[in-house]
């Protein structure tokens, strides 16, 4: 009787987050909610597929037939010449393109979905379309670390890079933004470049200078990457002189590995020739993207409150020590490893918006887990053949993974604030799954003006006002007051005119100590009132109401705060 042959333990690992995984997707659903999952970054990622294949208009100009529909999916930016242009790079279009187009010929055939690029199947298909590439990345990342590791030891690394830091966030609640997929791609390319050192085939040359050529097309940056095929295997400075020495005589190969990276970005290039009338072009400009090579972020991006790394991912914080024993026991991997994680760190903490944004920690580094994932492999290695820490570590580093699936489900529920923390709020919500009252009045924001010019502060909550005149008090009452508010304060002035009922009233407030509670509420009145007139702003808010498992009116009156507090607090200007 033949026996049952049980897989090997990595390939188990990858069954277990094949099922695991949809059960996540299907438990948050977020396809079901009014933008789905194609929001923020995602917008620009995804804008060139619905306007290439269902409209065949790169220009966009399509969007004027129904502003209100493709205003709410697609934000385009205007080139010098005038025109609408997809500020990021096309790159994540070409990975997301298979699932597009299995859930555009469903819609099509469908009586129930528009095929429109934006009902239900194409949410859905963005969804899964990060998980098939996630599976992709730890096949290859199972493949590279097998050559240096046993299989359990490769086995513990997938499952702790996969489930212990914020690679499973990004592959779940927000599945299709890019870093997934870059993980995918810098994985099997580090793996390419192994084999391509072992035998210079003409199929692995050409993969690597296309899958190159991707990795950059998806986010620029990334390019830096390319470092693994000259850094790999060295040990000396003198190595490294004959590894450049040996790739450039065989010049015919490289070049046909540039060939092939060029062809990625051919698109690319014609695409901002027509919107720009330049072959290279910084779209990001046009909404203030700039680097400070001069001024990064260090602590910052790997310590602070707001967003540390290895803060909110503290796994990774093992993996940097783990370079200690990758230097000691396996040098062929360790100087493409090292340089990739510190050239990472340096460039990503000097772009203008750090913190990237919204984001579950330092969600730019997610990209190179594949390459964190050797010294950390390297550390289990070292401590699997000493008794007192053979079972010590892993119980650690179970308890850490632990840990970040907590935290997951903290920013989850909004108790790890999506732009930054403070330390005052990341203590409030210690080990708390839901954010708590006083958290929502300490939290603090990025003050985005300032950072666009490489001064970074935080907006409080709450100011302190000087004292207001009756006269400013007037003007602003004048200036502010929403028509609810205007016939309140009509009806208690009788048969008085409007100007001495306002000029009675600020009297009155100015002596009482009043006037600056008062011009508070006056605004974020104002901005409730615009907020429950917006259609989709509302249903934003409902949603957050939903998420964080509070009142619709209580939720109203935290986002006109929010938005009272970083844009409108006049007076400091005055």
């Amino acid at each position: 009787m033949n026996k049952i042959r049980v897989p090997k333990a990595g390939i188990l690992v990858i069954i277990f987050l094949f099922i695991s995984i949809p059960f996540i997707n299907f438990s948050h659903h977020k396809w079901q909610i009014n933008e789905g999952v194609i929001v923020w970054d995602i917008k620009q990622y995804y804008a060139y597929l619905p306007a290439a294949i269902i409209h065949q208009d790169l220009s966009l100009d399509f969007m004027e037939e129904n502003p209100d529909f493709y205003g709410k999916w697609i934000w385009p930016a205007e080139s010098p010449t005038g025109k609408k242009t997809i500020i990021t790079t096309m790159g994540l279009s070409y990975l997301y393109s298979p699932f597009f187009l299995m859930a555009h010929s469903y819609s099509s055939l469908s009586h129930t979905f528009e095929a429109n690029g934006y009902s239900k199947p194409y949410h859905i298909a963005l969804t899964f379309s990060a998980l098939f590439y996630l599976l992709l990345g730890l096949f290859f990342l199972r493949k590279t670390l097998l050559k240096f590791y046993s299989e359990k030891i490769t086995a513990f690394t997938l499952f702790l890079i996969a489930v212990g830091t914020n690679l499973l966030y990004y592959s779940t609640y927000e599945a299709p933004m890019s870093h997934c997929y870059n993980f995918a791609l810098i994985s099997v390319f580090f793996y390419l470049t192994i084999q391509w050192h072992e035998r210079r085939l003409l199929k692995n040359t050409i993969l690597l200078g296309t899958l190159g050529g991707l990795i950059a097309l998806i986010r620029p940056t990334n390019i830096i990457v390319l470092l693994i095929i000259p850094l790999y295997g060295i040990k000396t400075f003198k190595d490294l002189k004959i590894q450049l020495a040996s790739i450039f005589s065989d010049w015919k190969k490289l070049m046909l590995m540039v060939g092939a990276f060029i062809i990625v970005w051919l698109p690319q290039f014609f695409y901002w020739k027509y919107v720009s009338d330049k072959f290279f072009y910084f779209s990001y400009g046009e909404i203030g993207g700039k680097f400070f090579f001069d001024n990064p972020q260090l602590y910052k991006f790997l310590f602070s409150y707001e967003k540390g790394w290895l803060l909110y991912t503290p796994l990774m914080l093992v993996s940097i020590i783990g370079f200690i024993f990758l230097y000691k026991n396996n040098r062929k991997v360790f100087w493409p490893s090292l340089t990739i994680t510190i050239l990472s760190i340096y460039v990503l903490s000097s772009w203008w918006s750090w913190w990237f944004g919204g984001a579950f920690g330092q969600r730019s580094m997610v990209d190179f887990y594949g390459i964190l994932a050797l010294p950390l492999a390297a550390l289990l290695e070292h401590f699997s053949t000493r008794k007192a820490f053979k079972y010590a570590v892993p119980g650690l580093l179970i308890i850490v993974a632990s840990y970040n699936i907590f935290q997951t489900v903290q920013y989850h529920k909004g108790a790890i604030h999506y732009w930054w923390m403070n330390k005052e709020a990341y203590w409030e919500t210690f080990l708390k799954l839901k954010p708590t009252e006083k958290y929502w009045h300490i939290i603090k924001f990025p003050d985005y003006e300032k950072a666009r010019n490489g001064i970074y502060k935080s907006i409080p909550t709450r100011h302190k006002k000087a004292e207001f005149s009756e006269k400013e008090l007037i003007k602003y009452i004048r200036k502010e007051l929403t028509i609810p508010q205007y016939d309140s304060l009509l009806a208690k002035g009788s048969n008085a005119k409007i100007d001495s009922i306002i000029h009675k009233h600020a009297v009155e407030l100015v002596e009482d100590n009043k006037a600056e509670k008062y011009f508070n509420q006056l605004k974020i009145e104002k901005y409730k009132h615009i907020i429950s007139s917006s259609e989709r702003w509302r249903e934003q808010v409902e949603r957050k109401a939903d998420k964080n498992d509070i009142e619709f009116e209580h939720m109203l009156e935290l986002e006109a705060q929010r938005i009272y507090n970083i844009y409108g607090q006049k007076y400091d200007q005055q």
